[in-house]
């Protein structure tokens, strides 16, 4: 029995992109993630709807995986830059 897809949490970012999609390349990138998750297929089952061997599909999913880890953890870093200088600001009114 094939093990369960991972990335449920990156769906909707995939979704978004599905419609983004403009070369048959990113639509068999986007349905190797969507797929699994929407539809519950196995990773050959996946390969086989978009016409890649079951190597080239893992390694599209790990990809955009990598891609969304970081996005995140750039997110993260911005988040953290906007809220130090936002405090260094505050010290610096504070401090006339």
């Amino acid at each position: 029995m094939a093990r369960k897809a991972s990335g449920a949490d990156q769906l909707e970012v995939d979704k978004g992109l599905l419609k983004k999609a403009k070369t048959v390349e990113d639509l068999r990138a986007v349905q190797a993630i969507a797929l699994p998750l929407m539809l519950g297929l196995s990773l050959e089952q996946t390969a086989m709807v978009i016409g890649r061997s079951v190597g080239a599909t893992c390694t599209m999913r790990n990809r955009f995986f990598s891609s969304a880890e970081r996005r995140t953890e750039g997110d993260a870093k911005q988040a953290r830059d906007a809220q130090s200088s936002e405090s260094q600001s505050g010290a610096r009114s504070a401090n006339p």
